[in-house]
């Protein structure tokens, strides 16, 4: 197996802090290497990004000298694209935070703006959001990164986002479990008395859990 160190000399240079070349050819086949570590023997779809990503953390950690920037690295190598919110929901980071480390990538001209988030009809103006791409990202990896923003700031999902939040701290929490059937969430759901189609907001709930290591039951 190859060293840390090993692998921190042949892909970066620890005393400039940067890629050792900065042509799009290299940065596509690290890209590569790490997407590689990172999808090693999974098998299934049970693995949660985050559980990916804690796998080589500890490496980008050293490599970038801070706890976010290798966050936002890994998830980028792993899906191609995001947007400072994704990255917010995904990795649970602070705003500043995620902007500050897509800040830092840029600056090593490992990530470019891919395209900018449509305008809604019913937004009050601002800057549209902008979908981040590391180099080699297809086009299908940014596709699917805008389209992953425009759901994850729809009101359902903020919603649902707010029910597994309340799983999570006033039922799961108590029951000292990690698992929970969909049939329990549709419940938890009708108590609330959410103003969406209940088995909308379900599906996301469930999602939103399972994407926090909970199990759900079908």
């Amino acid at each position: 197996m190859v060293s840390t160190d090993a692998l921190v000399d042949a892909i970066f240079s620890k005393k400039r802090g940067k890629l050792l070349s900065g042509n799009r050819k290299d940065l596509v086949e690290y890209r590569e290497i790490f997407r590689r570590l990172l999808l090693s023997d999974e098998r299934d779809n049970l693995k949660r990004d985050s559980r990916k990503i804690d796998r080589l953390f500890p490496l980008c950690k050293r490599i970038f000298s801070s706890d976010s920037v290798a966050k936002v690295f890994l998830y980028l190598c792993l899906h191609g694209a995001a947007t400072a919110w994704i990255l917010q929901v995904k990795l649970n980071l602070a705003e500043a935070t995620a902007y500050r480390a897509l800040k830092q990538l840029r600056t090593l001209n490992i990530i470019k703006p891919a395209v900018r988030v449509p305008k809604k009809t019913d937004s009050k103006g601002g800057p549209r959001p902008t979908v981040w791409a590391i180099e080699g990202a297809t086009t299908e990896e940014i596709s699917e990164a805008l389209k992953l923003h425009i759901k994850m700031t729809s009101p359902k999902y903020r919603i649902a986002e707010e029910v597994a939040q309340t799983i999570l701290d006033n039922y799961l929490s108590k029951r000292r479990t990690l698992e929970i059937t969909y049939r329990e969430i549709v419940l938890q759901i009708k108590r609330l008395r959410i103003p969406f189609n209940t088995s909308d907001i379900a599906e996301l709930t469930a999602q939103y859990l399972y994407e926090r290591g909970i199990r759900i039951w079908r």
